[in-house]
């Protein structure tokens, strides 16, 4: 019996057509799996028998059922913990490694940055390299002459550009391939980790050079473990766990269940228990029987409705309300450049907590967070437990030194151990964020907009994102 056929009208022929056009990268159904021995014998011993019905070793998937497209302009980034696939992935998108399932279409010229300065010649000159990379890449030689003094002004190793890269330092090695890889405006970029080669300058250079590649219509991919590296570029993000993509979305949402992923089994294997032990900077019970708290809770009218919001947690903690208000405690959405906002949230514990802290995250229409601030880091006094079914309650306010415009907020709540939270003043950022036990993030909890200020002549008070404190003097001296 013959298959049968799918016949398709003009107009869907057309609307099929019309939802591909522009798609330069197309992941269907990709898989890569490996074969791993317990001894190097089986491997051979897999080579002589397989034929015969003969196994030797497992199977292991390093990929399993990653489907995405990625249109001209657009950046895509992915994220996860580390051994879960993502440099994998690119390497099999790049053509560098075959897939075992599934299919990857690219179209155009691709470049890829996945181990810098793998291509080199460590015997050639910078100058060799860089037209030996031009050739890899499909550029004849007259194309590459065109390129090479945009390609070495990006670089900016000055006479070493002559000379072998075997005598290179490494960071002159990095900057000379990400020159190579970034100015040969390619349709498809593949980016793993490399943003963050050289020293602040060159940072800032490789950052603007992305921003004029999607100005471009370049499409690039990226893995990095900047987060907000992501936020800024991309738009969507794909999160990646054990092989396999657990959530795709805005790059925001992803990247809070990102950092929600990072710490949830450490909360799991806690369990634990209201203490009793002195913490630096808790509060005392009260001696007629409340707790201290909060010193204005706003009435009902003030609250929002955040039922459409994302809330990502692991059933440790509820939000339960959210209320922004002006300084007469009333429900606002305007502020005026310079006003001071009042963020109100509170907190059902699901679980009996340790420590608790809060946190408000602003971020900008670019989908950049321009701050956030945990209670913590006003040295706000905070509870040793929370036994469950107790509400927690915060109060933040934020003096909105920012350009106009549309902001959203997120209000978090998460905890530590006492020990942890004792420390906190001798602790770097890194070790912080590895100490915080995230409990519950409601993501987009709700938006304001800032007018400019009123009664100003000049209402353009600063560049940039933030207006920072500060003062100025201007003075002018004859000989």
């Amino acid at each position: 019996m013959s298959e049968p056929v799918i016949v398709t009208s003009p107009i869907e022929q057309a609307e099929a057509t019309r939802s591909d056009a522009g798609v330069v990268i197309a992941v269907r159904d990709v898989g890569k799996m490996y074969r791993l021995y317990e001894r190097p014998q089986d491997r051979l011993k897999q080579q002589l028998f397989w034929r015969f019905g003969k196994h030797y070793g497992r199977d292991f998937w390093a990929l399993r059922e990653v489907s995405f497209d990625v249109r001209r302009g657009e950046a895509l980034g992915i994220i996860g913990r580390n051994g879960s696939g993502k440099s994998t992935l690119l390497q099999i998108i790049a053509g560098t490694l075959p897939p075992t399932l599934g299919e990857v279409q690219v179209r155009g010229r691709v470049a890829a940055l996945l181990e810098l300065g793998s291509g080199f010649n460590p015997l050639f000159t910078g100058r060799e390299n860089v037209y030996l990379n031009g050739a890899i890449l499909g550029f004849s030689r007259e194309e590459m002459n065109n390129l090479f003094e945009e390609i070495a002004a990006f670089a900016d190793i000055g006479d070493f550009m002559d000379q072998p890269v075997k005598t290179y330092s490494s960071g002159m090695y990095v900057r000379l391939a990400f020159a190579v890889q970034a100015c040969v405006r390619p349709d498809v970029l593949i980016v793993d980790e490399a943003l963050s080669v050289g020293d602040i300058f060159f940072q800032q250079k490789c950052h603007a050079r992305m921003e004029k590649l999607l100005a471009g219509n370049t499409a690039i991919l990226f893995v990095t473990h900047d987060m907000g590296a992501v936020q800024k570029y991309c738009e969507r993000a794909i999160l990646m766990d054990k092989g396999r993509p657990v959530f795709e979305g805005q790059s925001s949402e992803v990247v809070k269940r990102y950092y929600m992923m990072q710490k949830t089994p450490a909360a799991k294997r806690l369990t634990p228990q209201p203490l009793t032990v002195s913490t630096p900077g808790a509060a005392s019970p009260d001696p007629s029987g409340r707790s201290l708290g909060v010193s204005f809770w706003p009435g009902d009218e003030a609250f929002i409705d955040f039922s459409a919001a994302t809330v990502i947690g692991e059933g440790w903690a509820k939000c339960t309300g959210i209320a922004l208000c002006d300084v007469n405690g009333n429900l606002c959405r305007v502020f005026r450049h310079g006003q001071r906002a009042y963020f109100y949230y509170e907190f059902e514990a699901l679980q009996d907590l340790l420590v608790p802290y809060g946190a408000v995250v602003l971020t900008n229409n670019k989908n950049i967070s321009v701050h956030g601030k945990a209670t913590f880091q006003y040295q706000a006094r905070s509870y040793p437990g929370v036994p469950k079914g107790a509400q927690v309650r915060f109060r933040q306010s934020i003096v909105l030194n920012l350009a106009p415009g549309p902001y959203t907020f997120d209000v978090v709540m998460d905890m530590m151990k006492p020990e942890d939270y004792a420390n906190l003043e001798f602790m770097s950022i890194d070790e912080i964020r590895d100490k915080v036990i995230r409990l519950s993030h409601v993501h987009q909890a709700g938006m304001f907009n800032i007018t400019p200020p009123a009664g100003k002549k000049i209402s353009w008070t600063h560049f940039g994102i933030c207006d920072l404190p500060g003062d100025c003097e201007i003075g002018l001296y004859q000989g």
